[in-house]
């Protein structure tokens, strides 16, 4: 199925306020330079609940997510920085590579104890930042959200191609283009200047490959901003420049419609906000997005917390997930099925923890005392099964649940166990 959604639908995540978070600025020392950071409920932070890592695009400080932070910090610990040169970060000495980048990331992260997993949300360029920390760290990656990702069809070439096919004069359209981006990068203060010279090296020279790191297959949105609109304050170098990105645009959403079907992860989000400026105009849009992508599947999250965690962390885990997930998400019928999935893996005692967390929740169900049952007689807990086969005969009398006769015959098999151990 395409998912290709359109502008407000999202609407079904509510962003009513859920907690007053409470943000904190501060400069953080990084191998003797300081990092500007903003955060969010970082000390109330829950076991490997996933923190949102905010990556604005080229040359723009910590201040382009002002009006998203606060909405996200409402759900999720959020952490936004400035990169080294940019904002009130110090200045970086040497070139910016997109792999020093990086490492500049993981310093900060692990100066400030911040354990994965990560969400990790891109600002134009600073896509091909989190993508280039997803594929460096797979493992520690659960989500991605794209805004306005810079990508192979912003390269001379592909855009050049694309011209040519409308018959239009391609070499000159794509040679404004370089011109236009040259200028605008010129404007930006010098401390911002080396990124912007690495992002002009990579544009003219072709690139720019959305394709070209291998990162995890987790929850991904992309938003793309259809409003083309330009202020002419570069006079002559804009003469042609909105018809331009109106192809950067046209171009975009037809290569991600196709990905997102390729690539069932991925869900694309059309804005009627301005390209690059959907952090100012359009952050409710953004906020959702990263909503969305926090809440996908928590049950295979679950699954696969069972191959890392102990059976102490991971019943944490499921108790804390279900302070930060919805409990529609998180209901009785799940928990129990994804413990009877995991019985079938003979993972007997990460089941039993879901099994009692289904009892601790739903006290008055007579299905959650029958399966917590079947963990124990799985684990051999006979004596300890059969108290709970029969509470679950005596609430499924009254009134009479469909799986009753199921009930009594789990009781009469653990009492005739019982019977035959006596003997």
């Amino acid at each position: 199925m395409k998912k290709l959604i359109i502008l407000g639908a999202l609407a079904a995540f509510s962003l009513s306020p859920e907690v007053n978070a409470q943000s904190t600025t501060q400069l953080i020392s990084v191998a003797g330079k300081q990092v500007n950071t903003k955060t969010s409920d970082l000390t109330k932070r829950k076991s490997h609940q996933p923190i949102v890592i905010l990556e604005a695009g080229n040359s723009e400080s910590l201040a382009v997510w002002d009006n998203l932070f606060d909405q996200v910090a409402e759900f999720s610990p959020v952490l936004a920085y400035d990169r080294p040169g940019l904002g009130k970060s110090s200045i970086s000495e040497g070139t910016p590579t997109l792999d020093v980048r990086v490492k500049e990331l993981e310093s900060l992260l692990k100066k400030m104890n911040i354990e994965p997993p990560y969400v990790l949300v891109g600002n134009n360029w600073g896509n091909l930042l989190i993508r280039e920390f997803a594929a460096a760290h797979p493992n520690e990656v659960e989500g991605m959200v794209y805004v306005d990702p810079v990508m192979d069809t912003d390269n001379p070439d592909k855009l050049r191609e694309s011209l040519n096919s409308q018959n239009l004069d391609g070499e000159l359209l794509v040679s404004e283009y370089l011109a236009f981006q040259r200028l605008s990068m010129s404007r930006r203060s010098p401390g911002a200047k080396p990124e912007s010279d690495l992002f002009l090296t990579l544009l003219a020279t072709n690139q720019l490959n959305w394709s070209s790191q291998a990162v995890p297959e987790v929850a991904s949105q992309v938003i793309i901003g259809r409003k083309n609109n330009i202020q002419t304050i570069f006079g002559q170098q804009t003469a042609h420049y909105k018809e331009i990105k109106g192809f950067l645009i046209s171009n975009k959403v037809d290569f991600f419609d196709q990905y997102s079907l390729e690539n069932p992860e991925y869900s694309l989000l059309l804005s009627s906000g301005s390209m690059n400026y959907l952090p100012m105009q359009e952050p409710t849009q953004i906020a959702q997005s990263i909503r969305q992508v926090l809440y996908a599947d928590p049950m295979t999250k679950i699954i696969k917390a069972t191959q890392t965690l102990s059976i102490e962390e991971f019943g944490r885990y499921v108790s804390d997930m279900q302070t930060y997930i919805p409990a529609s998400l998180l209901n009785e019928y799940e928990i129990n099925m994804q413990a009877y999935n995991l019985m079938r893996f003979d993972k007997f005692e990460h089941a039993l923890v879901l099994f009692k967390n289904n009892l601790e929740n739903h006290p008055n169900s007579a299905n959650a005392y029958d399966s917590m049952g079947d963990g124990l007689m799985a684990l051999g807990k006979v004596e300890e099964a059969v108290p709970l086969y029969k509470k679950a005969v005596e609430l499924g009398a009254q009134p009479q649940h469909s799986d009753l006769e199921l009930f009594k015959k789990n009781l009469t098999k653990g009492e005739e166990m019982l019977t035959e151990k006596g003997k």
